[in-house]
């Protein structure tokens, strides 16, 4: 079957080994580096569980030197307090207790190493003595051989004055028991512990290999095992060099044939080390086993993957038009959509040719159409539009439905562009659809490119500018976008770039149009308007960016700087001539997006003690009948605080009467446009019936725009309530209101 939209480049796929072989060289060298990683995770698991071990006994062995030498702490400061007075005294006291602690005995000796233990043994010139006494608290030592027997003991100590005598308690406790806190006989019996000094003399070995004393560790490793290869007495080494840092590590060995963990910390006393030495059949057997399922699994998987890619690139045969489609093309027109249009357009920029254009097209009022004809005979009218289109360019041109009604197009064309205008206006402005024939009205703007242009996006708004310029006309079907227009968007943009400077400057002033009784013509309030005064002396008026504002949402930074201006003119008004007045305020449609902006108003409104009251805030007909805002429930929390609530521009947008009596307004402004328009010598004028409906709904009303004396007789005549316009007085600033004040001393409260 023949495509229809051919212009669009579909790739029909091959089956191509080329793809598959590099896939499965990249699977197959990932597998290689998983099983690297999972080996590399198990030693980390290991060195992990292994370190965790090492804290253990570090834990246990603290806690049971720290009981026995708290226990050396309170015999000694008891002896000191004076509590004995003989050494008996003390045995006998404490004798009870040692077995609590695991100390096989007691002894008091003086400096000279004479003395006698609680259980009956003189001791006479004990080696080493005065070691003890140089200690300001409890002394650990290491094991030696005891003097009453042949076990290896550790003796505490702590030296104590008695009679006036200086001498030293001994505590002393079977190295052996030490053993016991040290005995893990890890994985199966075969894992187990050093306990060794800073040198590296084995204090304690739970392995019960070593028997001798004064061993040390490293030479007894070396020589046992035979150890001559560099690396591995390197790694011996590193660990001596390590301990006598007071540093801790972990490391594997091979020894024997046999692979070996070793992990050494420092127990925080007498700078003794815990050495936990664990073989690696016994820790990584299941991990090990697990690497090699691993393995074997890895290599099933390849055969899967190069399975599923082989499968995968004979399915995108089928599938890939799919996906192409739904990317790139309009299912409606099967032209492009806006994707394909902004992704393929860049070809259009390589070229060297000078002429080229973006072109983009509307069929005007086509929501009516829809309610009309219904969808389904729009949708064909849509896919006729754009066929006519395309058939009728030059060939080298691509031609998209962006959205909706919308169709741009971009092409090149040396002769005069007009002629092509003129084609697509004549081709498209009558279509048969199911022998219906419509007339359409279309909207073409063009865009001649430049060649510094690069932003399809920027090009593409130039156009929709530029087809904006003739919507809702109809002497005219298309508008090039010209220099005016150029200038515009240049003017937006230096407006954009200097308005939060302009702000921070406070260029943005506040002047007043008063509003006038027509009771008595007295000043009964006024209306806040504002106008950019920049540092070169120029001004900017409101609609030159207020529009601006509103879009880019700067607005509501401007709204909240002039009701903060207008509250801190009140007070002042309030506090020079104790008069107060209302003053209206805009509030832009943006705001109400969040129903609780009011907030911000009521903050500012306390931080200058102004009177809610005074204050109306205007809102648009637009923002009245938005769908998306819950217009009612927003305009009743204004009304709790206490603001006057206005409608601005009453009867020139869309509002309903229905709408209208279900909001609280206070006042109605009605626009000028009815002023204008009205006979001033009938009553059967469009703003004689806007008035009954403000006095039936209890709504008080301001005509805006009062210019003359006879419009300003005919609106007294209606019994409205103020009069706004040039007539009484142009928007002025606010010295003049206070003059006004000053030369009629009066209080409007």
């Amino acid at each position: 079957m023949k495509e229809k939209y051919n212009y669009v480049n579909l790739k029909h796929y091959k089956l191509n080994l080329k793809w598959i072989l590099p896939i499965f060289i990249i699977i197959a060298i990932f597998s290689f580096l998983g099983f690297k990683y999972i080996k590399t995770l198990t030693y980390k698991n290991i060195y992990t569980t292994i370190s965790e071990l090492g804290d253990q006994t570090i834990t246990q062995l603290d806690l049971a030197i720290g009981e026995q030498k708290k226990f050396v702490e309170t015999m000694v400061d008891s002896i000191n307090k004076g509590y004995f007075t003989t050494e008996s005294e003390i045995f006998d006291n404490f004798a009870d207790h040692l077995e609590n602690y695991h100390f096989t005995r007691l002894a008091i000796l003086d400096k000279d190493g004479n003395g006698i233990t609680s259980d009956g043994h003189t001791v006479t010139d004990y080696p080493i003595t005065k070691e003890f006494f140089n200690f300001d608290n409890v002394y650990l030592s290491e094991n030696r051989k005891s003097t009453i027997s042949d076990d290896q003991i550790n003796i505490y100590a702590e030296a104590f004055y008695l009679n006036g005598e200086e001498k030293v308690l001994f505590a002393t406790v079977y190295t052996e028991d030490y053993k016991e806190i040290l005995l893990r006989r890890l994985y199966n019996g075969l894992g187990g512990t050093y306990l060794i000094n800073k040198e590296g003399i084995v204090l304690i070995d739970s392995f019960d290999i070593i028997k001798e004393n004064n061993i040390n560790l490293y030479d007894f490793i070396v020589d046992k095992y035979k150890i001559t290869d560099d690396k591995k007495l390197t790694k011996m080494n590193q660990m001596k060099e390590n301990i006598k840092n007071k540093s801790a590590g972990t490391f594997d060995i091979m020894l024997n044939k046999d692979l070996y963990f070793v992990n050494y910390k420092n127990i925080g006393i007498n700078d003794w080390y815990v050495v936990n030495v664990v073989p690696a059949n016994t820790m990584a057997n299941e991990l090990n086993q697990f690497t090699a399922i691993s393995l074997g699994v890895c290599i099933f998987i390849n055969c899967i993957i190069i399975s599923i890619c082989v499968y995968i690139d004979i399915s995108n045969q089928i599938k890939n038009r799919k996906l192409y489609k739904a990317a790139y093309v309009d299912p409606i027109t099967l032209l492009g959509n806006e994707n394909y249009f902004k992704e393929h357009s860049k070809i259009f920029f390589k070229s060297l040719k000078e002429n080229k254009y973006i072109i983009t097209i509307d069929i005007n009022k086509f929501k009516i159409m829809n309610n009309m004809y219904g969808y389904d005979f729009c949708n064909k009218l849509l896919s006729i539009f754009g066929e006519k289109i395309k058939k009728g360019l030059p060939k080298n041109n691509i031609t998209c439905r962006m959205y909706s009604d919308v169709f741009a197009i971009i092409l090149e064309y040396d002769k005069d562009i007009k002629q092509v205008l003129e084609k697509i206006y004549n081709d498209v402005s009558t279509i048969n659809v199911d022998n219906t024939l419509v007339n359409l009205n279309i909207s073409i703007g063009v865009y001649k490119i430049k060649k510094l242009d690069t932003d399809i996006n920027k090009m593409l708004d130039k156009s929709y500018i530029a087809r904006k310029q003739i919507k809702g006309t109809y002497d005219n079907y298309y508008y090039m976008f010209d220099k005016s227009l150029e200038n515009s968007l240049l003017e937006e943009e230096n407006i954009e770039a200097s308005m939060e400077e302009a702000l921070k400057n406070k260029e943005f002033k506040i002047i007043y149009q008063p509003k006038f009784s027509t009771k008595n013509e007295q000043i009964v309030g006024a209306e806040s308007l504002v106008r950019w005064y920049k540092n070169d002396d120029t001004v900017i008026m409101p609609s030159n960016f207020i529009p601006l504002f509103e879009k880019n949402k700067f607005i509501l930074k401007l709204d909240l700087y002039i009701f903060e201006q207008v509250c801190k003119d009140l007070a002042s008004w309030k506090q020079k001539f104790n008069t107060d007045i209302r003053v209206s305020i805009n509030v832009s449609k943006t705001h109400f997006t969040d129903e609780n902006f009011i907030d911000e108003y009521v903050k500012i409104t306390n931080k200058y003690n102004v009177d809610r009251s005074n204050l109306e805030l205007e809102i648009t007909e637009s923002a009245t009948i938005d769908e998306e805002i819950d217009v009612l429930k927003i305009v009743n929390k204004i009304k709790s605080y206490g603001f006057y609530i206005s409608l601005d521009d009453f009867g020139t947008g869309y509002s309903s009467l229905a709408m209208l009596q279900e909001l609280p307004i206070d006042v109605i402004k009605i626009d000028k446009i009815f002023v204008d328009k009205a006979n001033l010598n009938s009553n059967k004028n469009m703003i004689n019936y806007i008035v009954l409906i403000a006095k039936h709904l209890g709504t008080e009303m301001v005509v805006e725009g009062v210019e003359t004396k006879e419009q300003a007789d005919f609106i007294k005549a209606l019994n409205c309530d103020m009069i706004q316009g040039y007539y009484y007085s142009k928007p002025i600033e606010k010295e003049e209101i206070e003059k006004y004040f000053i030369k009629n001393g009066i209080n409007i409260s």
